[in-house]
């Protein structure tokens, strides 16, 4: 994915985060982040296991695939780094 792209989904996320806080306060904007964050960290958590199921975990265009999308939801915030304490 492009630079653009990346910045176009960003901006496109903030503008999302500034409308739900001026609607329903700073707290939902808190609650609704948290929700996302797992809701998001739930799906890749299920990509990543039916890939395995699937015996794709070898397939280097499907592996590629993971791994962008996944650099893309970490560049934007939406999916945390993992850290030691993950392993």
């Amino acid at each position: 994915m492009t630079e653009k792209s990346n910045d176009m989904l960003k901006k496109l996320n903030d503008s999302f985060q500034d409308f739900i806080k001026g609607i329903f306060g700073e707290e939902t904007t808190e609650r609704m982040n948290d929700f996302s964050s797992q809701a998001i960290k739930t799906l890749v958590e299920f990509g990543d296991k039916l890939i395995e199921t699937l015996n794709l975990q070898e397939n280097n265009l499907v592996k590629k695939s993971s791994d962008q999308i996944k650099d893309i939801l970490k560049q934007t915030g939406l999916l945390e780094e993992d850290t030691e304490e993950d392993f």
